[in-house]
């Protein structure tokens, strides 16, 4: 459920200098990064496991993709983290302000 962003939240952002983040592209970054994990981690164990010879440039490139994709999904879920803690820290402001004007 996305709530749009309070009078609270806007302030929160332009305090300290943030730019909103883009959920959609959140979920991108998570997508492709378990894509391309799971590719190197197929390319590596086909690279390893070749009868004869081990394929070393194959394996290579496969650690790479699974280092880049397990980057990129983190950095997806770190960035929904943040999302949410934007979030709760406006809410948090909100309630705030609500009772420092009742008290």
């Amino acid at each position: 459920m996305r709530v749009e962003p309070s009078a609270a939240w806007e302030a929160l952002h332009a305090a300290l200098g943030y730019k909103p983040l883009s959920r959609p592209w959140a979920k991108v970054e998570i997508l492709l990064g378990l894509l391309a994990a799971s590719v190197g981690l197929l390319l590596g164990t086909w690279a390893v496991s070749r009868p004869t010879e081990v394929e070393w440039p194959f394996a290579a490139v496969g650690l790479a993709l699974l280092v880049l994709g397990g980057y990129l999904a983190l950095a997806g879920h770190r960035s929904h983290l943040y999302q949410s803690n934007n979030e709760l820290a406006a809410l948090l402001l909100e309630n705030v302000q609500r009772l420092e004007g009742k008290g």
